[in-house]
């Protein structure tokens, strides 16, 4: 895969804005329905923000996809209580 400038990188989020605001409605509707989100639909998000990809590179993209979802329902699951304060500060500890 090609790296993406930053002007071919806002011309995908302009194309995106545009035309891809029904498709990803749609790739929703999938992930609501069947929890996954179909190869036609990868296809036609790759080839609306034109990137250049193989056929064989999908199912690569796809389980990316999987394991985001994955981790926002995890992240979306976590029951936290209401009278658990928002962070003020977020600061990252390293050991």
């Amino acid at each position: 895969m090609t790296a993406i400038g930053r002007r071919k990188f806002a011309k995908i989020l302009t194309t995106a804005g545009l035309a891809g605001t029904a498709l990803l409605e749609k790739m929703y509707a999938e992930v609501q329905d069947s929890g996954a989100i179909s190869r036609e639909s990868v296809r036609s998000f790759l080839d609306l923000s034109g990137m250049k990809v193989e056929d064989d590179q999908i199912p690569a993209f796809e389980a990316s996809l999987d394991r985001a979802l994955d981790s926002l329902k995890r992240i979306r699951d976590r029951n936290i209580p209401l009278s658990v304060e928002p962070a003020v500060t977020f600061r990252v500890r390293r050991s």
